[in-house]
């Protein structure tokens, strides 16, 4: 079975309303040998439509990881991703889920992936955790993909791409430099803080509506995945300009 060897890769559900496709999820994911999975501020609970969908999955669904916040659950994270229902965002195109699994499979560092809400996704706030953006392309008259079918979706491609990059022997395929730590969710968004606390000090966020310029900057930063020594260089620069 293709599993991420040395890292984990976790699959995030934010404030699912559907207690079916908690199981559903649990099922889905487990068939593709991914077993971590994260509920963040669900509305419902694992019930018996949960575990009934779960089928063979029950285990791993009776032992995924609650958290109230999405920023708890994505802090260690140098990798997250956040579906979307949009090409585009921000100007800047979202990876296909072939493209994404790729992505995934390269890593040598905790993976996040984030699915929202079944009516309404996810809100940009949650998006802006992100340091890319996935869409699943569909039927442009009837783009009516549930959860659990994306869930589905995303697991098979990851499984490919994880196969794909292993040896005859069954290991891994070498990954990035190792030497170069990217920074994680935690460290990003005390870099994020400080750049808000900047631009609110200089009076720039006046000229321009302040939580578009501000998300704008923070999709410019994770985009560009710096490394821990970065953020840090950059955070001890603000820190002697910030009052």
């Amino acid at each position: 079975m293709a599993q991420l060897q040395g890292n984990d890769c976790r699959f995030v559900l934010v404030g699912t309303s559907h207690s079916g496709n908690l199981g559903a999820t649990a099922r889905a994911m487990l068939t593709m040998g991914l077993d971590e999975l994260v509920l963040v501020a669900p509305e419902c609970a694992v019930d018996e439509q949960a575990l009934a969908m779960s089928a063979g999955a029950r285990d791993m669904l009776a032992a995924a990881r609650h958290q109230a916040e999405l920023t708890h659950a994505v802090a260690d994270a140098q990798l997250c991703l956040g579906l979307t229902a949009r090409p585009r965002r921000d100007g800047v195109p979202a990876l296909t889920p072939r493209q994404a699994a790729a992505m995934i499979a390269g890593e040598s560092g905790p993976v996040a992936v984030l699915f929202g809400r079944e009516r309404t996704g996810l809100t940009n706030d949650e998006l802006a955790c992100c340091h890319r953006l996935v869409h699943i392309p569909a039927n442009p008259d009837y783009p009516a993909l549930n959860l659990a079918a994306a869930v589905q979706i995303m697991a098979y491609e990851i499984f490919i791409a994880l196969a794909e990059r292993q040896g005859d022997n069954g290991q891994p395929a070498p990954t990035r430099e190792a030497a170069a730590t990217l920074a994680t969710g935690a460290h990003l968004e005390g870099l994020h803080r400080q750049i808000e606390l900047l631009a609110d000090h200089s009076g720039y966020a006046s000229r321009a509506p302040r939580e578009v310029m501000l998300r704008r900057l923070r999709n410019l930063i994770n985009r560009a995945r710096p490394t821990t020594d970065e953020v840090d260089l950059l955070r001890g620069i603000l820190k002697r300009v910030l009052p």
